[in-house]
């Protein structure tokens, strides 16, 4: 990944506009519904004038991190909305999910809203923070390559 990120910077892609195509592509790649973060990290990039293909390779490669984050979003969801706890594993979503689209939704839709409002809400101080973090990793690494 890091040779992947030098070329963005060697292809003139700004230190500054990587680090938030990095911080979007992560926070937006850990998006509690599944099937969505590929249109809506797209979206950004045209909204917000980014590399396209940097922010997708940065959700590809966090697309793992979406599968670990979903069920702390469920349960976050669940207390800010004080709802219902819904007894559900990992793997238990695959099983909702390989049991039918429509069902998935059916089954999982009030308790995927509780999650998109936590992610949300955290999301604005995530992407600050891997901003302000990243951008000068990669001015150094811009120098480097110059």
């Amino acid at each position: 990944m890091k040779e992947r990120l030098l070329a963005f910077i060697k292809q003139g892609l700004s230190p500054e506009k990587l680090a938030l195509c990095v911080a979007l592509g992560v926070v937006i790649g850990v998006f509690p519904a599944l099937g969505t973060t590929t249109l809506l990290c797209a979206l950004a990039a045209l909204a917000l004038r980014l590399n396209l293909a940097a922010i997708q390779s940065v959700n590809y490669v966090v697309y793992p991190l979406q599968f670990l984050a979903l069920i702390p979003f469920y349960r976050l969801g669940e207390w800010l909305f004080r709802a219902p706890h819904l007894a559900i594993t990992g793997a238990g979503v695959k099983d909702i999910i390989r049991s039918g689209m429509l069902n998935a939704i059916h089954v999982l839709w009030d308790t995927t809203m509780h999650a998109i409002a936590a992610w949300c809400l955290l999301a604005p101080v995530a992407i600050g923070a891997l901003y302000f973090l990243l951008t000068p990793i990669f001015r150094r690494l811009a120098r480097q390559t110059a």
